[in-house]
């Protein structure tokens, strides 16, 4: 009897050992392989679904890495991707320029930074007043010394390097504003929006992909102008910004029946120049493979196409350079 029991004490410790061995290897096997984290925009807005579009069409074909996408900003996050801290981020081209030379909004050149594919054309600026403000164009703003209540966004985003450079070509600068009675704020778009529903924000100056998911859901309760840009205007900002010359299509909004001449800018996928080439080549060959996924995600990447992809204004990462001329696009 003793031996049998102490055979049924041995057998259920080797049992309790055998299990342990195989939850352990188990854990072994779920371990990723590799972590990439993207940074991409502001929670609710068109970047985050974006980012999160861009990172699921990643993980579709890297089963074995760890993928997630954080909050981000335009300009910061050449900044991030530049020191390693992420190995993706999205920014608007016109970015890329200043980035690279070390110029505003960037106080050292980055020299980290390479391109893994286009993301979407037409990321168009938006000069947004309220109907309240009684605004028709831009000229009114110097015309009546308008104490405007502005907000730009993130300051040293594209959305607020356009701005300033846009009320420069009118002739109009941040001092004049405040010297009219107004002032100029630096806000996120949903807080901006509240603030103009309570009455205390004019207008705002912003780049983005339309149709502006937020934007379309305040004109909802409250009424809305984009105004127009003038021809003299918007060469000005192409010509300082590398921005191009586009409309927004009228009916994108509810409030604009009319096209909108503006300029617009592209939206690019960057990388850490240091990643392993493999690692970029796979990262770009997932994106290419799943196009008809991506063009599902926002409206904005429906308008990508493959021949696009690595057509950008910065240095391919070699990895991705690689497979774009593997796959004949280069």
């Amino acid at each position: 009897m003793r031996k049998t029991d102490a055979t049924k004490r041995r057998s259920f410790w080797a049992r309790v050992c055998l299990v342990a061995a195989v939850v352990g290897c188990m854990g072994c096997q779920q371990q990723p392989t590799e972590k990439i984290t993207m940074s991409g925009g502001s929670l609710g807005g068109g970047w985050s679904a974006i980012s999160e579009g861009v990172t699921s069409a990643l993980r579709r074909e890297m089963p074995g890495a760890a993928i997630t996408h954080e909050v981000g900003l335009d300009g910061a996050n050449a900044a991030m991707v530049d020191s390693g801290r992420v190995q993706l981020g999205l920014l608007h081209s016109a970015m890329v320029g200043p980035a690279l030379a070390g110029e505003y909004p960037y106080s050292q050149k980055l020299e980290n930074i390479r391109g893994i594919t286009r993301v979407y054309p037409d990321s168009a600026y938006h000069f947004v007043v309220t109907a309240e403000s009684g605004l028709t164009s831009i000229e009114d703003i110097k015309r009546k010394k308008y104490p405007l209540r502005l907000s730009v966004m993130y300051r040293g985003s594209l959305m607020e390097t356009s701005s300033k450079v846009l009320l420069e070509a009118y002739g109009i600068t941040y001092e004049d504003i405040e010297s009219w009675g107004g002032k100029v704020y630096f806000r996120a778009l949903a807080a901006t929006l509240e603030l103009m529903k309570d009455g205390r924000l004019d207008a705002i100056g912003y780049t983005v992909q339309y149709p502006e998911t937020q934007l379309n859901e305040a004109s909802l309760t409250q009424d809305f102008r984009v105004l127009p840009l003038s021809d003299e205007a918007i060469e000005y900002v192409n010509r300082k910004l590398g921005t191009y010359a586009t409309k927004i299509p009228a009916g994108t909004y509810r409030f604009a029946p009319a096209d909108i001449p503006t300029f617009a800018d592209v939206c690019v996928l960057i990388a850490y120049g240091r990643m392993p080439e493999e690692q970029a080549y796979r990262i770009t060959r997932a994106l290419y493979k799943n196009l008809d996924y991506l063009h599902s995600v926002h409206k904005a990447l429906s308008r990508l196409e493959a021949a696009d992809m690595p057509r950008m204004n910065l240095p391919l990462h070699p990895g991705a350079e690689r497979f774009y001329r593997e796959a004949g696009l280069l």
